[in-house]
């Protein structure tokens, strides 16, 4: 059985709960009592948690296989919920703790290929870090992807946050096309956005039935509970030019607005996005959450 202690962090008014034994997830991350992320439900279920890291690559593999450097690999599924691979190795393994202050957490795993039966869930060596750094505005996250291997890597990065649908809540961001999907949520084609997917002026989320991968976002975010009088701004550092965006239906509580690297099923055709990691190399990304009053 998991023992999925939490560890707390505080300053301000904000607190943030992160479980290393649960994907290094974040569990808790609200501001004076108000959670600005779903808080998570006490299960095992890293899907149950407010957000949870995206490495070495985002959403699905089609067909769970991907040609790379003159080799073909082959994934095996990785979740009951999904029929592909998806979502890379982090949000399945336990993190551990390197450094904790007051403010601040930096987690890691390492990820050996010969271990167990690991190649089947990525086929290359790799050290993952994330700092999470609590802000007197908000949120710091910062991930570094590192290639132990011998051989090139490809390698996505990016996060999975689940922000709370309270009545009312608006969304904005801005970008220039947006993938259509199949029925297995792969890119079917790349389109002009239609007006009913159209959030480049803050809005309700309403009923957009959105599960898509919008690109050239320009990285910046927002979200309002009107109710509250709260704002939540996601603003993304260089090389998170994707934003995946999830709307469920209201009943399920929640919103998924995810800052990623590359495009939803690029392993399986043009690498939009994915970068190419020499042995030794590292990949760097940067996020903030920051919160503010919203206006009247």
């Amino acid at each position: 059985m998991l023992v999925l202690d939490e560890l707390h962090l505080a300053r301000g008014g904000f607190q943030l709960a992160v479980c290393p034994a649960l994907g290094g997830a974040i569990t808790r991350f609200a501001f004076e009592g108000f959670d600005l992320l779903r808080p998570w439900d006490g299960s095992e279920q890293v899907r149950r948690t407010g957000c949870f890291v995206l490495a070495p690559y985002s959403n699905r593999i089609a067909a769970g296989r991907f040609d790379f450097d003159g080799s073909a690999h082959h994934l095996r599924r990785n979740s009951a919920a999904h029929a592909l691979p998806i979502h890379g190795v982090a949000w399945k393994r336990a993190w551990q703790l390197d450094e904790q202050g007051a403010d601040h957490l930096l987690l890691s795993l390492t990820h050996e290929p010969s271990q167990d039966e690991n190649a089947a869930d990525w086929p290359f060596a790799f050290h993952l870090s994330q700092r999470l750094q609590l802000l007197d505005e908000g949120l710091a996250l910062e991930l570094r992807l590192h290639n132990r291997d011998s051989r090139p890597m490809p390698a996505g990065l990016g996060w999975h946050p689940y922000f709370p649908r309270h009545a009312g809540v608006e969304l904005q961001f801005a970008a220039e096309a947006v993938w259509l999907a199949d029925e297995q949520q792969l890119p079917l084609r790349q389109t002009t956005i239609p007006a009913s997917w159209d959030f480049s002026q803050l809005r309700a989320v309403n009923e957009p039935g959105l599960d898509n991968n919008f690109v050239g976002w320009n990285g910046q975010a927002q979200l309002r509970w009107p109710a509250q009088r709260l704002s939540l701004a996601i603003e993304a550092g260089p090389g998170l030019q994707h934003l995946v965006v999830y709307t469920p239906s209201a009943a399920q509580g929640f919103i998924a607005v995810e800052p990623v690297s590359h495009a939803n099923g690029a392993l399986g055709r043009g690498r939009e996005g994915l970068e190419v990691l020499a042995p030794g190399q590292t990949l760097i990304r940067h996020c903030r959450l920051l919160v503010a009053p919203a206006a009247e």
